[in-house]
């Protein structure tokens, strides 16, 4: 019988868990709700986070915390996310909301198994930290200890203003990014009580999560203490940040917008109740404040590409995004999207090709046809065509380390696998034909999180989980040595001058090097792009 951890002793007090004493995870424990800082609210609404006062005997860690301040869980209140993410309703939300979840199969404290960190997307805007998607127990099993964090976000973790500036020495903003980096403190003094190895970090995130990811492993405050980072569907490499100027002026027409005096003092600031300070989700008007700052500090670059050791040079690294996120017609994807048409696609691309557009003769080598306009353009745009995002940028990236830090590894991807679906969905916004391989949907596989019934919706096949315990393995594998590959799994090339990448399809497949003329056409339009962002 396997054994759980039992209480473990960290700095700040005692913790107990919950203990799975039966059945496929059976000696994996959960510790839910643990506190890393003291709860930002009153006085410490708007401040930075200030270390947990600790606890007597021993703390209960059994129920999640409330998730962060927000009105609608993720914004996505519609196909495929409120069925497949958000069908069991939300949890309640609180400005209470610094807490890690930490789940482990480990027996004892001298185990140093890898350590993930993971930092949900939903923008900086909302979401939280114990989606169901997100579930850790399959990571476990493979020996990593999974740590999820909350942190503040939209208003509560990125307001900047000119009397908040005043008040902490000439810079406002960037809470929730200091949440981050104490969430990293917190984790590097006390993970080794939870059989975890401070030495052996990753962070990982996904969309809104990678800009978490990204700017955490990028900046001086995570002194060294990040070994890998896997970020999935953005890389944000070429990620540009407002200045403090910017971003109060941002902030002002915000609280102008809701009816708030931008110039009210902090004291009368705080006392507002957490809700009056969001707007609806679907009235219209400037976005909720939920942007990093070039603050010169926590942030102390304007432009990721340009940031000090080119992007933690120091780091490995494992990034991709899914097919059916990009679109030559309409950029970024969410949710299903009407079929696109042949002229609509070519007009797109004469825009963003220019002179390339004949040179290369697009139309001959674009393999487009009237009838697979939507899907070929779709397929496209994932390789790189517009010249942002996809593989062309990862590969590109993961070249350039490979001339400026060699010991630093990098390995990119793109996800084609697409989530099975019944019959009643299609001509629906869940039909697979239109989303294709959606935004957000190889969480499930990257986490292998999917069950029978979970979600209700979603049909899931033998090749379904087969292909969530392969890629679900890839991740355990850099996790543990910076490597994704391992005995047993179709091999995956490291993007270096071979410009290597792994389709995560039906059946992966690994591809390496220039793809005859259409490749040349994609990665010269995307060197063209990278010289006018210069």
């Amino acid at each position: 019988m396997s054994k759980g951890i039992g209480i473990v002793q960290t700095q700040y007090g005692k913790l107990s868990g919950v203990e799975v004493s039966s059945g496929q995870y059976e000696g994996i424990t959960y510790f839910k709700g643990v506190p890393y800082a003291k709860a930002p609210v009153g006085a410490l609404r708007w401040r930075p986070p200030v270390d947990h006062e600790g606890w007597e005997g021993v703390r209960e860690a059994v129920n999640y915390a409330p998730a962060e301040t927000q009105k609608r869980i993720s914004g996505l209140a519609f196909e495929p996310y409120s069925s497949d993410f958000y069908y069991m309703g939300n949890p309640s939300c609180s400005e209470d909301c610094l807490y890690l979840n930490i789940t482990t199969g480990a027996s004892s404290a001298d185990e140093r198994r890898p350590v993930y960190m993971w930092f949900h997307g939903g923008g900086l805007a909302d979401g939280y930290s114990y989606e169901i998607a997100f579930d850790p127990s399959e990571l476990a099993r493979k020996g990593i200890v999974v740590v999820s964090v909350g942190q503040r976000l939209n208003i509560f973790g990125y307001l900047a203003l000119p009397q908040l500036s005043a008040e902490q020495g000439g810079k406002s903003g960037n809470y929730g990014f200091m949440d981050e980096i104490k969430a990293l403190d917190w984790v590097y003094k006390n993970i080794a009580a939870f059989g975890g190895d401070p030495e052996n970090i990753t962070i990982g995130g996904q969309s809104g999560g990678t800009m978490k990811t990204g700017a955490l492993a990028a900046s001086p405050y995570n002194k060294g203490r990040i070994k890998r980072v896997i970020n999935q569907s953005s890389l944000c490499w070429r990620r540009s940040f407002p200045t403090l100027e910017q971003a109060e002026q941002i902030c002002m027409k915000y609280l102008e917008f809701m009816g708030i005096d931008p110039h009210a003092s902090m004291d009368q600031l705080r006392a507002i109740p957490a809700l009056d300070l969001l707007k609806e989700p679907d009235v219209q008007g400037p976005p909720i404040p939920s942007m990093m700052i070039y603050d010169g500090d926590y942030v102390p670059y304007l432009d990721m590409m340009r940031s000090v050791d080119l992007y933690a040079g120091n780091c490995d690294y494992l990034c991709g995004s899914n097919y059916g996120e990009s679109s030559m017609t309409r950029g970024f994807v969410i949710g299903a999207k009407d079929s696109t048409k042949l002229a609509d696609v070519q007009a797109a691309a004469k825009a963003n090709l220019e002179d390339l557009y004949t040179e290369y003769d697009f139309e001959a080598v674009s393999g487009l046809t009237e009838a697979n306009a939507d899907h070929r353009s779709r397929w496209l745009a994932s390789l790189g065509i517009n010249g942002m995002g996809g593989i062309a940028e990862f590969t590109s990236f993961g070249a350039l380390r490979a001339r400026t830090h060699p010991k630093s590894r990098t390995f990119s991807y793109l996800f084609s696998h697409v989530t099975p679906t019944r019959p009643e969905d299609k001509d629906t916004p869940r039909d697979g034909s239109k989303l294709l391989a959606w935004h957000s949907s190889e969480l499930w596989y990257t986490f292998a999180s999917l069950r029978e019934g979970v979600p209700p919706a979603r049909p899931w096949t033998k090749l379904d989980f087969e292909l969530a315990d392969l890629i679900s393995s890839y991740w355990a594998n850099f996790m543990k040595t910076g490597d994704p590959n391992g005995e047993g799994l179709p091999l995956w090339p490291e993007s270096r001058e071979n410009l290597g990448w792994m389709e995560l399809g039906d059946q992966p497949v690994g591809h390496e090097g220039i793809d005859g003329k259409l490749g040349e056409l994609i990665y010269k339009n995307f060197e063209k792009k990278m010289e006018e962002k210069k």
